[in-house]
């Protein structure tokens, strides 16, 4: 006690310092904001926009649209950083001009640089592992809609909106399905098919009042080889955003139905923020920790600048990110421009590529096809080829 009365003064001296220079600090900035509101908002938003997609923030679907605001935000922040600048006040746009460069460390999400890449010394291509995963919306009913089953082989393949499918299922040894009462007719729901022996299997389907259980997901334990790997097909809240519908209103000029469908649009899209952030949760405690080599592919219904691919992003890589080419978008139909279906790993694979399969087009999605190889597999390629049928 008496050391620290001796303190005291220090103490307090070094507490008066500091609280006089946060309140100049905080005036002085307070003085430039008044004179430059709209740059230093602007800046202001694009520093909490970036900070949300480095590290997602749950339980508020306020920060999903703050998070897929960030193409527009960025030329906005470079913008009032440039008159910043002009106006001389260098500090703060130097500093703007800073951050715009930090948020192509995430906007880079959204584009494939690397393309095919070649596996470390070591590994043999034929160990390869292809992993196939297709939001396939129930295939083709029309015996004019045929494809070819061929083009969707892979060792794994896991299928969102999956209808069964004989042609399909003749081409894999193992597989899981949950499928829900789409109407008297039809099944739908998630499959999982595998090359590779299926040891343990785990899965939900998500109840939905208001529409058939569709989303869900389905975990595999493989052996692959002497080797157990996990994978996980996900298909997360569908939202059932037709954002054409507004397109088409406004060119017809119906104005009031345009907002009714644009209204309509913010509360599905709230709705899906919300619901993804808690099946993502659930889907996490299967593979965060896990013991296994991880494989998780599906359709999230979000961009790569959603939260469940920053949340994801702590723990695995992104394949496509790693090893596609260009924007890889997985949308066939309003807006396109979207890729929305992502395969994730853990750090015990090299990812040898990542293609979006653009030229198989009957469903309103694309599928993707990546490649692996597991980089510290005790087993050799010939042992891996004999397990496959």
């Amino acid at each position: 006690m008496a050391n620290f009365l001796n303190y005291k003064p220090y103490v307090l001296a070094g507490l008066s310092i500091t609280w006089k220079t946060i309140r100049t600090t905080g005036r002085l900035f307070y003085d430039k904001y008044r004179q430059f509101p709209l740059p230093y908002t602007t800046l202001s938003v694009l520093f909490f926009t970036m900070a949300f997609c480095y590290y997602p923030v749950d339980g508020h679907w306020l920060t999903g649209f703050v998070m897929m605001s960030l193409p527009l935000v960025i030329p906005c922040g470079l913008i009032a950083s440039v008159y910043l600048f002009f106006k001389q006040q260098k500090m703060i746009a130097t500093a703007g001009l800073i951050w715009v460069l930090f948020s192509f460390v995430v906007v880079k999400r959204l584009v494939g640089i690397s393309g095919s890449s070649r596996s470390p010394v070591g590994m043999n291509q034929t160990a390869t592992l292809k992993v196939l995963s297709f939001n396939s919306e129930t295939f083709p009913v029309s015996t004019d809609a045929k494809f070819d089953a061929s083009l969707l082989e892979a060792d794994i393949a896991c299928f969102q909106e999956y209808s069964p499918n004989a042609q399909i299922q003749n081409q894999y040894e193992a597989r899981i399905e949950k499928l829900t009462c789409f109407d008297k007719d039809r099944q739908v729901g998630l499959a999982l098919f595998s090359k590779y022996p299926i040891v343990n299997q785990y899965g939900h389907i998500w109840n939905r009042a208001e529409g058939p259980n569709i989303n869900g997901f389905v975990c595999a334990d493989i052996a692959y080889g002497p080797d157990t790997i996990r994978v996980v097909n996900v298909h997360l809240w569908s939202m059932g955003v037709r954002s054409d519908q507004a397109v088409d209103a406004l060119q017809a000029g119906n104005v009031g139905l345009f907002f009714y469908e644009l209204f309509d649009t913010f509360d599905r899209l709230k709705e899906g923020f919300e619901k993804r952030n808690d099946q993502l949760k659930e889907v996490e405690s299967y593979v965060v920790g896990s013991r296994y080599p991880v494989i998780i592919c599906g359709d999230f219904n979000e961009t790569p600048l959603g939260y469940s691919y920053g949340k994801l992003t702590q723990n695995f890589r992104n394949a496509f990110e790693e090893a596609g080419v260009g924007m890889g978008f997985t949308l066939n139909r309003y807006p396109y421009c979207v890729r929305i279906d992502q395969q994730f790993v853990s750090s015990d694979w090299h990812i040898e590529a990542c293609q979006t399969l653009s030229g198989i087009s009957f469903s309103d999605h694309f599928p993707v096809l990546a490649q692996y190889v597991l980089k510290t597999s005790s087993a050799t390629p010939t042992e891996r080829l004999a397990l496959r049928k």
